[in-house]
């Protein structure tokens, strides 16, 4: 991969002394990280506009894994903001600011979700007044319409959705600071940073009479006719740390740690996930992309996604990567939509047939029968409860929303690797861990026994322990991992390097004679 050099280079290499920075020393690397990272890619407009494979290469970089706040600033950057200024931004005032962004000689934020609303984008209360000599004046009317969470303390340009007053809701670039200061009428009140994670200036950002030309709008004034359509933690627990460790068995003898089952299932479900995943999300990015798409099936394919790869970790040390990556996992998923409230919609679009998406092409796997259990059994509740909006159909739906989208996308994630030539143990050691989460339902549904589950499961880990390292290796992502646990060496220089208190000298000269010693 290209990016295995800036991996070793010093930005980069130094993550592990990150922990001894300021936060604010921190919040600063990682702006530097992500704009050598966006260097090595340079994004065009047309990358960003085509979703082209340069422009997905940025996200599938195992780099992006070594510092997640890094990983934030290049998602806000080209996802959001540099994708709403290519799509809808025209003319002189726009162009070259799209290019500094593009270039990441400033840094482009995307300001919608506001305190008192949350998703409820359809709601939010910043408002835009169209002046007599055609600018437009910029106003919070109060706190809880404050935007919420992007950084806009001093980093550069960002981007600002906000709401124009009776025509819905439209984008505006907006001038935040010059890096240092910011431009008057815009406060910007640093929030606190969340704990266990590589920090990110999140702030909520506030508007007060701040003036902006007329170019400061993307797309028309017009009023829309429909304002509705407007895998590194597997490689730090791999056996390169499991054979290190030891304990005593049965015998008293010293035996690996990754000789219990226990270790392995954990190390291999993680390593199957990684491959089928890895192939659903090359199948999710050709379908996202395709420009003919029904906006609601795009939708929910990106829900879909979502939350079939969200994913535990299990760690405690900032140094080891494992806990950080968890948590900054469950950082971007909270920012992109909780999945609870974007799985109700996805669940109750499709139970009510608004549209379809594709079939399984494997539907003798149990993954699929599993899909289509749900979906038959939800609909036949659901068909004498009336109006979809009722309590009583909340009361049937909102419970199985989640349950049923995830059931879907591990069987599009199952269908995606199979076709992708996914060896059959890592499909086998997948599927025996998606049926783990819902047990009741093959036994309830298919007959099948815990036993045969449980038997099930032990056959796919038999069959995949004995190719981890051949899979690991195949991962490809050594040159990203920094955490000192992976080896006894790098765990040795990690000691060496802590600080120390006290001299080590003893507290008793056992030496005969010696003053102090016992008689």
């Amino acid at each position: 991969m290209a990016s295995k050099e800036l991996a070793r280079s010093p930005v980069f290499a130094s993550v592990l002394e990150d922990i001894k920075l300021s936060t604010e020393a921190r919040v600063q690397i990682s702006y530097e990280r992500a704009q050598a990272i966006a260097a090595l890619y340079a994004p065009t407009r047309e990358d960003v506009l085509s979703l082209s494979a340069n422009f997905w290469a940025i996200f599938k970089d195992p780099i992006c894994a070594v510092d997640g706040a890094a990983f934030t600033h290049l998602t806000i950057q080209y996802s959001l903001c540099s994708g709403i200024i290519a799509a809808m931004g025209q003319g002189p005032y726009i162009q070259p600011i799209l290019r500094q962004i593009l270039d990441f000689e400033v840094v482009g934020q995307f300001c919608l979700t506001e305190v008192d609303h949350g998703l409820d984008a359809a709601h939010l209360e910043t408002t835009v007044t169209l002046l007599p000599d055609n600018t437009f004046l910029l106003n919070t009317p109060h706190e809880g319409a404050a935007k919420f969470m992007p950084p806009t303390t001093p980093a550069g340009i960002p981007l600002t959705i906000v709401r124009e007053q009776d025509h819905g809701v439209k984008p505006f670039l907006v001038h935040i600071h010059d890096g240092k200061s910011m431009v008057r009428g815009v406060v910007s009140k640093l929030l606190p940073h969340r704990s266990g994670v590589n920090p990110v200036n999140h702030a909520f950002t506030s508007f007060n009479n701040v003036r902006l030309p007329r170019g400061a709008l993307l797309g028309t004034i017009e009023k829309p006719a429909d304002s509705h359509a407007a895998y590194i933690a597997t490689y730090l627990a791999s056996p390169s740390e499991c054979q290190r460790r030891m304990v005593h068995g049965s015998s008293r003898s010293l035996i690996p740690i990754i000789s219990f089952q226990t270790q392995r299932i954990p190390i291999l479900t993680a390593l199957a996930q990684v491959f089928v995943l890895r192939a659903m999300r090359d199948a999710t990015m050709i379908n996202f992309s395709k420009p003919d798409l029904d906006p609601r099936v795009r939708h929910a394919i990106a829900t879909l996604f979502k939350v079939t790869s969200r994913c535990g970790a299990q760690g405690t040390f900032p140094m080891n990567q494992i806990s950080v990556h968890q948590a900054d996992l469950r950082g971007i998923a909270v920012a992109e939509g909780d999945l609870l409230v974007i799985s109700i919609r996805l669940a109750s679009e499709l139970l009510l047939g608004r549209y379809a998406l594709l079939p399984t092409v494997y539907p003798d796997n149990l993954l699929a029968r599993h899909e289509a259990g749900l979906i038959s059994q939800l609909r036949a509740q659901l068909a004498g409860l009336g109006n979809h909006r009722s309590a009583e159909y909340n009361a049937v739906l909102l419970p199985e929303a989640l349950p049923l989208v995830q059931a879907i996308g591990q069987r599009i994630a199952y269908d995606a690797a199979r076709t992708a030539g996914i060896d059959t143990c890592l499909l086998d050691m997948y599927v025996a861990t998606c049926v783990r989460q819902d047990e009741s339902w093959y036994v309830e549904s298919l007959g099948m026994t815990r036993r045969e589950l449980r038997a099930m499961e032990t056959r796919a880990v038999d069959a995949l322990f004995p190719q981890l390292d051949k899979f690991l290796t195949l991962m490809d992502v050594e040159a990203y991992v920094t955490a000192p646990i992976v080896s006894a060496d790098r765990w040795s220089a990690f000691v060496d390097g802590l600080p120390v208190s006290g001299d080590g000298e003893p507290d008793l000269d056992l030496r005969a004679g010696a003053p102090g010693s016992p008689s």
